[in-house]
């Protein structure tokens, strides 16, 4: 897990880029004052660096404030671009000296300027969102299944039959997520104009769920920005799973972005734009690793530059795409580019889309926080099994392929672990497959709630979860797999005629046994859970216990 800056630390930062940037600038303004001398006498020889350099200062000027500076750096590069095509050339080059004059005169204008850093408060390392969720639900059963599922996962839950009791209590504190009916005793959800403005204002998410699919109340629930929408007969695993998902983004977990840019002040700027919104950010330095480190890192967003000396962002786009393991990785091209025909060519090299630099520190932020959002629904429905949202079979084996490569390379070891639920059979004799499934979902859905952020869960087969450890001992795994174990078998579930409680058995390995390869450390943990089945059930045993 990334360490958490400070507001200290980030403004430090800033003031560090900040001065950099202004060298930067200094020594490109000296760079254009000599290239003019050669332009006004027909030497174009500098141009390929002049229409470079003007590129980078007409993305870059802008994220530090320059705005005005920026655009006279992208007056420079589309006339050096007109003399370098030849079109106009002895216009282009009058135009060309009158805009690289009035970029000296501007830059040194501000020589002796602060460059601001637009501070994004609240948004620093992300909020830590208390996990409060209120019902309002006219079905007291109902809301008492979902009290306990919640519960059993860290959540405060509050529960209410009627609008005008939840408006009361909103009074005295707020909860994170509300979700409730949209009719009520005859009542509309929306006609609660207090309720629904206090929900706004203090940016509590909003769930509903209806008896009855209709265009109006859908477009309601959107205009009141509600997070999900539920018809029908209500279903507890899918709403257990979409409440934890929403607390996720709201805590912005597991959010992780790349960044590949050749002016490394604006890549470094930002990083911590990025990572003061709590997103963990890879700066990449060379494109030529750059597949390495997107496997390695595993981005949920690129951010790539789209001109760059050696190798172009069309170029590493087409490249990056043809690797399955990155088939899911959303590409955005940043860059100063405002050629829309450009811009479209270079898209069909297999990136998603663009954003325009110059971009400010908001904008930015926001346009990652969408993507990100947005990108995590597609790569669900691609790689996640739709039953408990983990990812499949082949998924979470290619991540301890991963896994095993990486301790080869640096010698970290990692840990797998076989999970199975005992006696599952009989769950779906006694009370159905329906019930079964809850069960499935509700471990599926504990072991995303509880392991680390680096850590993995998939979906081996039926009732079976592979369960990889990166940079952890066989001892701390099995103190977490005991933990989890000891919060599942104290869940109560509701079975045809009675409630009932499920355990699981784990078998534990570690790469330090010294197997030979990441099928072989696969079978040892199946091993290794075979030996728990057999000493009873309901326990956790390791490799070297065999």
């Amino acid at each position: 897990m990334p360490t958490k800056k400070t507001p200290e630390d980030i403004q430090l930062a800033m003031q560090s880029l900040q001065a950099n940037f202004k060298h930067v600038l200094s020594q490109r303004t000296d760079f254009f004052s000599q290239v003019l001398v050669s332009i006004r006498e027909n030497d174009f020889s500098q141009l390929p660096d002049v229409i470079s350099k003007a590129h980078q200062l007409a993305g870059s000027c802008g994220s530090f404030g320059l705005h005005f500076l920026g655009r006279l750096a992208r007056q420079i590069e589309v006339n050096a671009l007109l003399i370098r095509d030849k079109t106009d050339s002895d216009v282009a080059r009058l135009n060309l000296c009158e805009a690289i004059n009035n970029f000296i005169e501007e830059s040194n204008s501000n020589k002796d300027q602060p460059v601001t850093f637009q501070f994004l408060g609240k948004a620093l390392n992300a909020p830590n969102t208390i996990q409060s969720v209120w019902f309002v639900l006219s079905d007291s059963n109902f809301r008492s299944e979902l009290e306990l599922q919640l519960t059993a996962f860290d959540f405060t839950v509050r529960s209410f039959s009627s609008y005008a009791e939840c408006s009361l209590a909103i009074k005295d504190s707020m909860p994170g997520l509300l979700f409730c009916e949209t009719q009520l005793a005859g009542d509309s959800l929306f006609s609660q104009h207090d309720l629904l403005d206090c929900i706004v204002q203090n940016k509590t998410k909003l769930m509903l769920c209806s008896k009855d699919d209709d265009f109006e109340t859908r477009i309601n629930a959107v205009r009141h920005q509600a997070q999900a929408f539920f018809v029908g007969q209500l279903d507890s695993t899918r709403i257990l799973q979409r409440i934890i998902r929403l607390f996720d983004e709201m805590n912005f977990v597991d959010k992780k972005v790349s960044i590949l840019d050749d002016d490394s002040l604006l890549a470094e700027h930002y990083s911590w734009v990025l990572g003061a919104a709590g997103i963990e950010v890879q700066v990449i330095e060379s494109a030529k690793y750059i597949i390495q480190d997107l496997l390695s890192f595993k981005p949920d967003l690129l951010l790539l530059d789209m001109h760059m000396p050696d190798y172009s962002g069309p170029d590493v786009s087409g490249l990056i795409r043809q690797y399955d393991q990155l088939s899911s990785l959303h590409i955005t091209f940043l860059s100063a580019e405002h050629d829309i025909h450009r811009q479209l060519q270079a898209l069909s090299y297999g990136a998603d889309d663009f954003l325009t630099k110059p971009i400010s520190n908001q904008h930015l932020v926001s346009a990652v926080k969408l993507r990100l959002a947005r990108n995590r629904d597609i790569k669900s429905m691609i790689e996640c099994d739709s039953l408990t949202g983990l990812v499949r079979h082949g998924s979470i084996k290619d991540t301890v392929y991963t896994e095993f490569e990486k301790m080869k390379r640096n010698g970290q070891h990692f840990c797998v672990a076989m999970v199975d639920l005992d006696h599952f059979k009989s769950v779906n004799d006694s009370h159905g497959h329906a019930v079964g499934d809850i069960v499935i979902s509700t471990i599926a859905t504990l072991l995303q709630k509880r392991l680390r952020r680096s850590d993995r869960a998939g979906r081996y087969g039926g009732e079976e979860f592979l369960v990889v450890l990166p940079d952890c001992s066989v001892n701390n795994a099995k103190r977490l797999l005991e933990s989890l174990l000891d919060s599942f078998k104290n869940i109560q579930f509701s079975g045809v005629d009675r409630q009932f409680t499920c355990t699981f058995s784990a078998g534990l390995v570690c790469s330090s046994n010294g197997l030979g390869d990441a099928d072989t450390l696969i079978e040892a943990a199946d091993q290794a859970l075979y030996q728990a089945k057999h000493n009873g059930r309901n326990q956790v045993s390791i490799l070297a216990d065999v």
